[in-house]
């Protein structure tokens, strides 16, 4: 069940109300490309790297030194948070863009100069700390966007899990996004002593968070869910992973052993929400007619990702933050065609879509075989270029072939419960 509108924010959808919501979607669909960019060159430069037929240049050189920092902060937290907070959680609250338009687009700004920076491989640190400011502003404007609609609302109705999702992963880097700035600053004349890959943790909870909010919303379409339980858990998951990431940030020395027991029980208790996730998940579709439709396609892989990962994790110890990473990119990019097709009514090329989801498949399966992550990495090539024509095209015709989604009675449309 989503929230209704007031009378103040049926008043906002006219005047200013439409530019505010015209920008709030620019900034949004900057951030998608800003994370776009960023995996096509750190994986494409990755991929090259391991095919051999890497130019021979700083440019490149740097940009292969910088893989790790992109896929890290400038994939997963500009598109889950600030492409699809800003495009999306608005519509989900029904209201006509975000509440604090400028402070969004200087956090971006922020971003995209950390950005920059990090390819440059001119200063990490400094990079790292504009990534934080412009991480901790896009997060203050959801949050005040969900905030500002809770105070607003006439009747108290349940948020779905995907407003749920975005609230508690802005909230995840609210809390963790200074400790790692205060890390970097603490340590600045020491870069032995600054890992920005100890932000796995947070990442991965927000890949957690938003990406079964995401899966969610794309099969209500087709299930019945019921919202409180899904909250309980997410928020659950939130709060125990911040708390235990933060105490093992601060751990150090003698403690290193006590802050490896406290991220193997942040591993658990990310399992254990996973677990809990897709068993309510399964619960919701069991005996559903499901249409195997692009976005369901997407929330599939990633269901099947975070499955697979938490089965190594319970056999080998490892492997589910492996799962959560790679499941990021079904998130998004199933996230992406649900938003553009089935949310907002405009036509995309669904050959071009299904071959997408086709290759990426295909090249997850082939991480996992000996000897084939080259042609692993070919084949993600090949879905990033799918994924490019199908974005292009679709902006480009620009053609709505549904009605518009405020039209649709949500209780008819989407299967959330209270």
């Amino acid at each position: 069940m989503m929230v209704a509108p007031n009378q103040s924010q049926q008043s906002d959808i006219s005047g200013d109300g439409m530019r505010v919501a015209r920008k709030g979607n620019g900034t949004g669909a900057a951030y998608v490309v800003l994370a776009a960019l960023a995996a096509l060159a750190g994986g494409g430069a990755s991929t090259l790297s391991e095919m051999g037929i890497m130019p021979a240049t700083a440019g490149w050189h740097a940009v292969v030194q910088a893989h790790p920092v992109l896929m890290l902060l400038y994939v997963v937290v500009p598109a889950l948070l600030g492409g699809f907070g800003s495009l999306w959680l608005p519509r989900a609250v029904q209201r006509s863009g975000i509440l604090l338009p400028r402070l969004n687009d200087a956090g971006f700004l922020c971003v995209f100069a950390g950005a920059a920076l990090t390819i440059t491989g001119a200063e990490l640190k400094t990079a790292t700390l504009l990534w934080c400011a412009g991480t901790l502003m896009t997060s203050m404007a959801l949050l005040a966007t969900v905030f500002d609609t809770c105070a607003d609302m006439q009747e108290r109705k349940s948020f779905s899990p995907f407003v749920w999702g975005e609230m508690l992963a802005a909230a995840v880097m609210l809390l963790t996004v200074p400790v790692m700035a205060g890390q970097i600053v603490k340590h600045w004349h020491d870069a032995a002593a600054v890992n920005v890959e100890s932000f796995a943790g947070p990442v991965g909870l927000v890949v957690l968070l938003a990406g079964f909010g995401v899966v969610f919303e794309i099969s209500a379409r087709v299930g019945k869910f019921s919202e409180k339980p899904v909250a309980f858990i997410m928020a659950g998951a939130a709060a125990s992973g911040v708390v235990a990431w933060t105490k093992s940030i601060f751990m150090q020395g003698t403690e290193s052993a006590a802050a490896t027991q406290i991220g193997g029980a942040m591993l658990a208790v990310c399992s254990f929400a996973a677990t809990c996730l897709a068993v309510l998940w399964l619960a919701g579709t069991w005996k559903a007619r499901v249409t195997l439709r692009v976005p369901l396609l997407w929330g599939l892989g990633f269901m099947s990702v975070v499955s697979g990962g938490w089965l190594v994790q319970l056999v080998q110890g490892s492997g589910l933050h492996s799962a959560l990473q790679l499941g990021a990119l079904y998130v998004v990019c199933g996230g992406f065609y649900l938003w553009r097709g089935e949310e907002c009514g405009y036509w995309y090329p669904q050959l071009m879509a299904y071959l997408h989801f086709v290759s990426t498949a295909l090249a997850t399966v082939l991480v996992f075989v000996p000897g084939a992550q080259m042609a692993s990495g070919a084949l993600f090539g090949l879905a990033a270029l799918f994924f490019v024509a199908a974005a292009v095209m679709s902006f480009r015709r620009n053609q709505q072939v549904t009605a518009h989604w405020a039209t649709l009675s949500v209780q008819a449309s989407k299967g959330y419960r209270s």
